[in-house]
């Protein structure tokens, strides 16, 4: 516990000490200097452990952000208190608390990812080896926080530097150079993590393939999409890989999942209780026994399209709650703990990357690539281990990409801002958001970006706002 105080402790003085000049944080009192901190084996150490305590551990993004925000930007959570109104009916501005968040909290690992490559370069102090380990680590970190970033807010300052002079005056670069980045880091990456093992709780070589996959199918490189995600996909299936296997559904999100190929243990969340064995979402979202309602419900929609085949097994990723008046909320139940269960065999680590999404990638770039045989597998696989029967539709484009979809949405609601990405890059949000029951009153298409937050144009005159906020 001692080292993850310290790491923590380092990593965030490390992060803040580069961006305070962008970012209102006041500079840690005890933060030792970067020369000190780079001249030891230990301290090079200890900054590495540093930079998943501080992006998986206490980074908002990953705790709160992507499934309490992005959710309810999204077509799927609503706060029974009515506190995120302005992100759930598209009335949010430069100006919202939450949406500075979202901004901020990448751009710290950025920050932090940036400090490290730049004071580790040519550094002799550990063997290349392991260096090359926590530098395709801080590849990874930099890649992931810049995939929301871009996917949040379109064009953004690209930073590879932590020199202030740089960083303080950034303009916005075009979101297609910023994915260039994103790839030629995982890239770099995959390359530096060779040889690096296969846990699944660190940065492995298989993570930085998984999220290059992503990337690649996001960018409409299709070709390339399956290229990587074969790489991970089981032999059985068509593909190169050795290391994942779907799970049953109630085993996805499980410490063991043999499907995660990315996941976070909890344990040293700086939140109040232990997080041994469960998760900041389940603790956060799944309602208290004693409760007459859950303050975070799914919307109609959504309950309808996840319980329109009742077999689904997928179904038991939401949790039901009877509350006054006869109303029932249905809640995000993907993980299951609310505090650390009585055996170890059902702990809970928090997802980050699985194997189920290699195959929908596979799929969606098939189809795009004219392989209707191939999406229409990867599809049956998907629908199988939801114990569904083999898909009966046309196979033409359209209708492929639309089952797909719908198998996206089923697979992924409430993980990972999947559905508000997904919408967003395949031009289907107005066509969804402007039929949704409580999004259509104000959805208007320049939403699907966030507005750049207020004080950070203040503070910057080069960055210039997204249009019509």
């Amino acid at each position: 516990m001692k080292l993850r105080n310290i790491a923590l402790s380092l990593a965030t003085a490390l992060a803040l000490t580069s961006c305070e000049s962008i970012l209102e944080i006041d500079p840690p009192t005890d933060s030792l200097t970067a020369d000190v901190t780079f001249s030891t084996p230990e301290g090079i150490r200890t900054a590495a452990t540093g930079f998943y305590t501080e992006n998986f551990l206490n980074n908002l993004m990953y705790y709160q952000g992507l499934e309490l925000y992005v959710s309810q930007l999204s077509d799927e959570l609503l706060a029974r208190s009515g506190q995120f109104a302005d992100l759930n009916q598209n009335n949010y501005n430069s100006s919202t608390d939450y949406i500075s968040n979202l901004w901020s909290t990448p751009y710290s690992s950025i920050y932090g990812a940036n400090d490290f490559l730049g004071h580790v370069e040519g550094s002799t102090v550990l063997p290349a080896d392991e260096l090359n380990k926590y530098r395709g680590e801080a590849l990874f970190f930099r890649a992931n926080a810049y995939f929301y970033l871009v996917n949040l807010f379109g064009d953004v300052p690209l930073l590879t530097t932590y020199d202030v002079s740089v960083t303080a005056t950034a303009p916005r670069t075009p979101k297609a150079e910023v994915y260039q980045q994103i790839i030629a880091d995982l890239q770099q990456a995959q390359q530096l993590l060779k040889g690096s093992g296969n846990g699944r709780t660190r940065i492995t070589t298989d993570a930085a393939t998984a999220l290059l996959a992503r990337v690649y199918l996001y960018t409409e490189q299709w070709d390339k999409a399956i290229s990587e995600a074969n790489k991970l996909i089981p032999t059985a299936d068509g593909g190169q890989g050795s290391s994942y296997q779907l799970e049953t559904a109630d085993r996805v999100f499980l410490a063991t999942s043999s499907e995660a190929i990315l996941q976070s243990n909890q344990e040293g969340f700086t939140g109040t209780g232990s997080y041994v064995g469960y998760t900041r979402i389940g603790n956060l979202f799944i309602p208290n026994a004693r409760a007459t309602y859950a303050s975070y419900y799914f919307c109609d929609e959504l309950v309808a399209d996840l319980r329109s085949e009742p077999a689904d097994l997928r179904n038991q990723w939401i949790g039901e709650k009877a509350g006054s008046g006869g109303k029932t909320y249905y809640y995000p139940y993907k993980y299951k703990n609310m505090t650390t269960p009585s055996s170890s065999a059902n702990y809970e680590y928090y997802v980050l990357l699985r194997l189920a999404e290699q195959y929908l990638i596979r799929a969606e770039a098939s189809v795009h690539l004219g392989n209707m045989q191939q999406a229409v597998a990867d599809i049956n696989t998907i629908r199988h281990r939801a114990a569904l029967a083999d898909y009966a539709g046309s196979t033409s484009q359209t209708d492929l990409l639309m089952e797909i979809e719908q198998q996206r949405r089923k697979e992924f609601f409430f993980e990972g801002g999947h559905r508000w990405m997904d919408l967003n890059r395949t031009g289907r949000a107005d066509a969804v958001y402007g039929s949704t029951s409580y999004k259509k009153v104000n959805w208007k298409s320049y939403r699907s970006l966030l507005p750049i937050p207020e004080q950070q144009i203040g503070r910057n005159r080069n960055l210039t706002q997204n249009p019509e906020y």
